[in-house]
């Protein structure tokens, strides 16, 4: 397995460059008037007829002129295709009259030229529109193809709610030409092949375009020393389907913000306590352990630049990385991407939640000298696969103890890895602390999902004790496991946030376990929910027992969101990845995306904040949220879990957060 913590946000910073997309440069480009446009239109073959209109001179001339190849494989030129140049508002509806208008070559070329006092622009589109579907593209540079990736790229801006007319042009142009590096076949029709840039690629604008949807922001409300913690779920392959993992990775760590001008943080990496654990076999009865811990004191600390926009994002982006430990006939490539975190509005306070993936190749040893030090791009082994949830909190200057009286809503995952069994559980129930750190959690109800040994599944929920306890807490809000101990934890700086992230484990014993606690600062009355949006940060994992086993990881792409029409119900719009191994542990992993549009939920809110969510689906069952939401409601914090049609047993558990950017 690959680390998680090298893909994550604390190693990007070998391979990171500072964000343009926030800077205060404007959003007009370099063109003058009468200067002119051109490009390119392609579709998939399926839909280039209902798009084209090809004349009888066009149709003889394609005989002799050939068609110039695509990037994408299977698109096709638009021949013959009404160009038409428009503005357009933030949710993609044309804005006055058309501004210029031409028509495509038989090769899909077009030429337009831009009218007196029409420069480049976010909200400045060219578009073909045909009986049944259109494509469009931001005229953010000369040279401006159309087609299914510029569509695809406008249609994640417009999800964003980003302000088109302010965007950096520079940036629009190196996201579409990020896009185009993938390697992509066009599906039959456009909607096909919109959900082939879903599937593959989806995840990956939505960060992209999180970061550069806004202008700079001022830094210097954010900076300062930060604690960093992060839980991450991942599944690995074979390619011949001879083995496969299942794995968990955790650390805290520590970072100091720096005000680099509005909009620019200087991020610096200070230190790392990391765990992480595979659990691998050809099936989960006959799997066996790898537990590792990683100490990082302080000695590779680095300073990089990360952005922070007035959507209250705060992102880093990080380039193509390559990974060869040496030792290891294996290696591993990494696509580009950018860690995006949503700020809890007004607070030292990000959460986010990263979609990662890598391929795994053999390596050479290619000058002979015992060392594996280049990796052969035609020997691919596998794909690894991560979900990793992912929280900074701004440290306390001098916490006291009774900053943190009174009552706190908590929700709980844990994992325990054994050689041939996975167990997986969830608590919600809520904890109150007296003065000196002393707390009282309450009894409650864990939930427990078990695959053993012989393979089978069991489902079921435990009751759990009230329990007192103690907590050793630092003046920067670090929480140990006592005078001597190391970090579990800490207290964000108002103490609205606590989290503590733990685990154990032993090779020789063939045992992992990882338990991840989140605690919200609760209010006195019911908080109020009603009119406001949230972005859904959801990471889960799904078991079944029997002959197969089967294994599933669910979590939120970043623009999907939970809208409040008012404190009993509401609409969730985004998009979901799902990545599975139908035939236990060492089947290979199958990607898909599901979209969701205004799909209606409940939501039962307590005094106290605590909240139940239940999301209904077309077989009959059920996603369930259960948490709390803090005092004002600007963020929450939930178990998630999944009961298929008649069902009172989980068959998927996992955590979410909810941050509200109603005023975003």
């Amino acid at each position: 397995m690959h680390n998680v913590k090298k893909l994550a946000l604390a190693s990007a910073i070998a391979s990171v460059f500072a964000v343009t997309g926030c800077s205060n440069s404007g959003s007009s480009g370099d063109s003058a008037s009468g200067e002119t446009v051109s490009g390119k239109a392609s579709a998939p073959s399926g839909t280039v007829a209902k798009l084209n209109q090809p004349g009888a001179l066009e149709i003889a001339f394609s005989f002799i002129v050939p068609e110039a190849a695509a990037a994408i494989t299977g698109l096709e030129p638009i021949k013959g295709a009404d160009v038409e140049l428009i503005r357009v508002d933030d949710d993609g509806n044309q804005v006055g009259d058309v501004l210029a208008k031409t028509s495509t070559s038989i090769t899909g070329d077009y030429t337009l030229t831009l009218p007196t006092g029409v420069s480049l622009a976010g909200n400045l589109i060219v578009r073909i529109t045909g009986a049944n579907h259109q494509l469009r593209a931001q005229v953010v540079e000369k040279n401006v193809d159309i087609s299914p990736v510029s569509e695809f790229v406008l249609r994640k801006f417009i999800e964003s709610g980003a302000d088109l007319d302010q965007l950096v042009v520079t940036d629009v142009v190196k996201l579409n030409g990020k896009v185009e590096e993938f390697d992509l076949t066009a599906g039959a029709n456009l909607e096909q092949m919109f959900d082939v840039l879903e599937q593959e690629v989806g995840a990956f604008v939505e960060t992209e375009v999180a970061s550069v949807s806004a202008n700079g922001a001022d830094v210097s409300s954010i900076v300062g020393d930060y604690n960093n913690a992060a839980f991450a779920f991942a599944l690995h392959d074979n390619d011949d389907g001879s083995n496969g993992t299942f794995a968990h990775d955790m650390w805290l760590g520590d970072f100091t913000f720096a005000n680099g001008g509005t909009g620019t943080v200087n991020m610096t990496y200070l230190s790392e306590d990391s765990a992480w654990a595979n659990l691998s076999g050809t099936a989960i009865e006959n799997s066996s352990i790898d537990y590792n811990t990683e100490l990082d004191d302080g000695n590779s600390q680095e300073t990089f630049d990360g952005s922070f926009n007035t959507l209250g994002i705060l992102a880093v982006q990080g380039e193509f990385e390559e990974d060869i430990e040496g030792d290891e006939p294996y290696g591993w490539r990494f696509p580009a991407m950018t860690y995006v975190f949503q700020q809890v509005a007004d607070t030292g306070l990000f959460f986010g939640l990263t979609h990662e993936a890598g391929v795994r190749y053999g390596t050479i040893d290619s000058d002979n000298d015992g060392t594996y030090d280049a990796i052969d791009p035609d020997d691919k082994h596998g794909d690894e696969v991560f979900r990793t949830l992912e929280v900074f909190a701004r440290k306390p200057a001098n916490l006291s103890d009774t900053a943190m009286t009174g009552d706190y809503g908590r929700v709980y995952f844990g994992s325990r890895l054994s050689s041939g069994s996975i167990e997986l559980f969830s608590a919600n129930n809520t904890v109150t602390f007296s003065t000196g750190f002393n707390g009282t959690v309450s009894a409650g109800t864990e939930r427990e999902i078990i695959v053993n040994s012989s393979g089978a599944a069991s489902y079921g929920d435990q009751p759990t004790p009230s329990e007192s306890f103690t907590l050793t807490v630092a003046a920067d809000g670090t929480i140990t496991d006592g005078p001597e101990g190391g970090a579990i934890g800490f207290v964000s700086e108002d103490a609205g946030y606590v989290d503590f992230s733990e685990s154990a484990g032993d090779n020789t014993a063939g045992f992992a376990e990882f338990d991840k606690t989140m605690l919200v600062k609760l209010g006195d009355s019911t908080p109020t929910v009603s009119g406001k949006k949230y972005r859904l940060l959801m990471a889960s994992a799904h078991l079944e027992g029997g002959a197969t086993s089967s294994i599933a990881l669910f979590a939120s792409q970043f623009n999907t969101f939970l809208t409040m029409d008012s404190n009993s119900a509401g609409k969730v719009s985004g998009n979901f990845s799902e990545i599975r191994k139908e035939q236990g542990l060492g089947d290979n992993i199958e990607a898909t995306v599901h979209q969701e549009s205004d799909l209606a939920f409940n939501i039962e809110i307590d005094s106290n904040g605590g909240t139940t969510i239940s999301v209904p689906d077309t077989d009959g069952g059920a996603t369930k949220f259960e948490g709390f939401f803090n005092a004002d409601a600007s963020f929450g914090v939930f178990t998630t879990g999944y009961l298929e049609k008649d069902a009172v047993d989980y068959n998927e558990l996992g955590l979410a957060v909810l941050v509200d950017v109603t005023q975003k």
